[in-house]
């Protein structure tokens, strides 16, 4: 957990901040590096968990291959036929189970290397904010800093494309719990689910005997085990998601004020912006295809989205 943002009245934050403004950016600008980190901790653990998995298929590949070539300096008896079949078989699945745990490990591993980028930037935000009020907005917060270098352009570039892709990522998370507490996303399962119990109902009308009809129901029956289990909407996990969007709300504010903050360091460096492509279409790009395939989906009057009515936390 990285803890509830304490209630305030602040809705904006000035271009110069007031001391109470302040304090919340450096509040929430905390929580925010936490959160990151928290979260590249999780996707290295992801990354890690699939790279043993790999690596425990190569090794039964490996024992395979050993034991085909063992026996190759034998006649081809019926006994080691047998044998080469049923190792065959099983090696099969195992070229299946290495591509899918091969394409996670590299998934989590990319989105580990992209997280600790983002760790870095909220980490620059956070540490150059006293630079930046004290040495730019000429604020009087009772202390002096020593002012930090001039950033380059490429350094300008990273730290602001970064900024803008925390921005996008925590839009696309908000419209997630958005959509999970005003029954898009329960719509989004029942869908899912309708569709595995589908072909569950098409591949039972062949014969028993068949093994790819075994082989894919099994298959197709964990799915819908694990897609049934989204779809228990306990009150906890409720609150919680009305929790993160909270958070989320007081991420944006501050984030907001950020943008503003480089695109004043940009004008003051003399740094044009090369991007030209509009917010939504920045949106969209960092968007997930389950969360834009949502938004085809219509709200349903769910006490959760009444109640985030009530806290101005829908947009």
């Amino acid at each position: 957990m990285h803890g509830i943002l304490p209630a305030d009245d602040i809705d904006y934050i000035n271009d110069t901040p007031t001391i109470q403004e302040y304090k919340k950016l450096k509040r929430v600008m905390k929580i925010m590096t936490n959160f990151y980190v928290g979260g590249s901790a999780t996707k290295l653990q992801q990354a890690e968990y699939f790279e043993e998995e790999l690596k425990k298929v190569t090794t039964d590949q490996n024992m395979i291959e050993a034991q085909l070539n063992a026996m190759k300096k034998f006649p081809i008896h019926p006994k080691r036929r047998e044998y080469e079949e049923e190792l065959q078989e099983e090696n099969d699945k195992l070229v299946s189970m290495k591509k899918k745990f091969s394409n996670k490990a590299e998934e989590y591993r990319k989105l580990y290397v992209w997280s600790n980028g983002i760790v870095q930037v909220t980490k620059w935000l956070e540490d150059g904010l006293d630079d930046y009020c004290v040495n730019h907005l000429k604020m009087d917060l009772g202390f002096e800093v020593t002012p930090n270098e001039p950033l380059s352009k490429e350094k300008y570039n990273a730290y602001k494309e970064g900024l803008d892709e925390i921005t996008y990522n925590l839009q696309e998370s908000q419209d997630f719990f958005s959509a999970s507490l005003d029954g898009r996303l329960r719509q989004y399962h029942r869908m899912e689910k309708e569709i595995i119990e589908a072909q569950i109902e098409a591949v039972k009308t062949f014969p028993e005997d068949n093994p790819r009809r075994s082989h894919i129901i099994a298959e197709l029956e964990q799915d819908l085990e694990y897609v049934s289990k989204n779809m228990v909407e306990d009150p906890s996990a409720m609150a919680k998601r009305v929790r993160m969007l909270e958070m989320h709300s007081d991420f944006f504010k501050v984030l907001r004020w950020y943008r503003e903050k480089m695109k004043a360091l940009g004008d003051e460096y003399g740094i044009v912006d090369s991007d030209k492509r509009t917010e939504e279409e920045k949106i969209k790009s960092a968007m997930s295809t389950q969360v834009e395939f949502m938004t085809n989906f219509t709200p349903e009057n769910t006490p959760e989205l009444e109640e985030l009515k009530k806290l101005n936390l829908l947009h």
